[in-house]
Order: C-alpha cells, then sequence, then structure tokens
C-alpha cells in the first residue's frame, strides 16, 4: 500500500485495536498478568512493583465510582491505577481492552514513530470483581520534569517552537491527534529534553483533513491566552514551518489554507 494519510491512519488504527505490531513480553505476577516493554530489564525494582502495584497509592476513589485514576511516585518509575469511572464503564469494559492495555499500545505506538514520551514499561489487568477491574500502567518518569509554562509565558523563543513544530506535526502525521496539548502535558527535563506525557488520549484521525487535524492546536494557541502572554515576534512562524515539514508533500497546500481559515495566519 502507498504511503499515503490514509494507509497511515489505517496502520495505526490496526495496531492501536489489535496490539499486532507491539512487542511485549507477558508476565504473571501475584494474581496480575501484564505486558512488559522489553527494556523492562533496565528496571531490576519493577519486579517488587509488578508483585504488588497498589503499594504506596493513595486512593482517591469513594465506593466503586468516581475517581479517574490515581498515582504512586518511585524513584525511577510511576504507576497509574485507573478506575472505573461510571458503571457504563464497567459494562464495557467486558468487551474491550482495558485503558491500561491502550495507553501501553499508544506509548509503544508513539516510540516508533519517534515521539519522545516516557516510556509504557508494562501495563496489566487487575483480577475482576463483579463488574469492577482496576488495571495499571508502569511509565518511565521523566528526570527533573518541569512544564512548558515559562515557554507559553514569556511568549514562545524559536528553539523550542521548532521542537514543538517537529513533535506536533510528526503526531499529526501519522494520522494521531494528541486532544490535550497544554503546557503541564509538555514536559523538559534536565539536559533541555522535551517530553509528551499524557498520551494515552491520543485518538486516530480517521478522516486526516488539514481542518479536522489543525483544530487540534486550539488548545496549544490557548496556552498563551491563559498566561496573558502573546507569541514573541517569529515564534508561530517557525512553529509552523517545522510543523509543516512533517505533512506529507502533497497535502501541505492545504494546510496552509486550513491554517488561515481556523487561524486567520
Amino acid at each position: 500500500m502507498a504511503d499515503t494519510p490514509l494507509s497511515r491512519t489505517f496502520s495505526t488504527c490496526w495496531r492501536l485495536c489489535t496490539g499486532l505490531g507491539v512487542p511485549a513480553q507477558r508476565s504473571l505476577a501475584g494474581k496480575i498478568y501484564w505486558r512488559v516493554h522489553p527494556k523492562a530489564g533496565d528496571y531490576p525494582e519493577l519486579k517488587n512493583i509488578l508483585e504488588c502495584p497498589e503499594q504506596g497509592i493513595v486512593s482517591r476513589q469513594r465506593g466503586l465510582f468516581g475517581s479517574k485514576s490515581d498515582f504512586v511516585y518511585h524513584q525511577r518509575l510511576v504507576v497509574k491505577r485507573y478506575n472505573v469511572r461510571k458503571p457504563s464503564d464497567a459494562v464495557l469494559d467486558l468487551i474491550r481492552p482495558s485503558k491500561a492495555t491502550f495507553a501501553f499500545r499508544k506509548a509503544r505506538l508513539l516510540e516508533d514513530i519517534g515521539i519522545p514520551v516516557a516510556a509504557a514499561i508494562a501495563a496489566g489487568d487487575a483480577p475482576r470483581r463483579g463488574l469492577v477491574q482496576h488495571c495499571y500502567l508502569i511509565m518511565e518518569r521523566v528526570p527533573g520534569a518541569q512544564t512548558y509554562r515559562p515557554f507559553f509565558t514569556a511568549g514562545g523563543d524559536a528553539d523550542h517552537a521548532r521542537t514543538l513544530g517537529t513533535l506536533i506535526g510528526r503526531v499529526h502525521g501519522n494520522g494521531l491527534r494528541h486532544r490535550d496539548l497544554r503546557c503541564e502535558n509538555l514536559l523538559e527535563d534536565d539536559q533541555g529534553k522535551t517530553w509528551f506525557i499524557d498520551m494515552e488520549g491520543i485518538r486516530v484521525q480517521l478522516l486526516p483533513r488539514p481542518d479536522r487535524v489543525l483544530r487540534d492546536l486550539r488548545a496549544l494557541y490557548r496556552n498563551f491566552s491563559r498566561f496573558q502572554a502573546s507569541p514573541a515576534t517569529g515564534v508561530l512562524a517557525m512553529f509552523w514551518r517545522h510543523y509543516l515539514r512533517e505533512q506529507p508533500r502533497g497535502s501541505r497546500r492545504q494546510f496552509r489554507a486550513a491554517r488561515r481559515q481556523i487561524f486567520g495566519k
């Protein structure tokens, strides 16, 4: 199949829905079956976490339903426990992969297309208790992480705009939408590397038309107004230049037209 936006979208959707092409080892620890990243051996502390992922979690959940998720932070890893928010979710969980499974697949996919994300090291589903089933995602912890708030507060700068344009453009160029491009989901580590987090909200863009795809950037623009700042001179031009380089060559004119339609620039 030719490498077109539609073929990329089909390939992405197939991987996310089936898990095929997402290498993972299978492991049983305690009563939980885990899917484990091939690089899990870099984390010897993982064995104890797999055996008792609940250790250290302070639950915000009251009763069976309500809380979206709970976290516990270890020195190099983070455990996220997904809770069942409402009865309809519990019913759907009987027939669909768990939220942790989807998050694991998405993180692995993003690694493959060159997006710097906190690697999903393991995902597992606890034994079901009636309709309620907790699931867990274990991720790398970004060292010395700071959010992108200083970038937006100061109006941005060319280097970071170039990085964001390339990375977000690559996400969109592979038929995906982030859907929550808040500064809190954009991190910079102690070496100056940019990381994306909270990527489980990503969706496949089934109809990857430029005018649909670019709506994903509205949240990014709103970060400036949140802090009562305006983009500095040249920042948006730098972002768009590198963003467009990641789009299929035959679609770039349509992206430029859609940008003017949505953002007036």
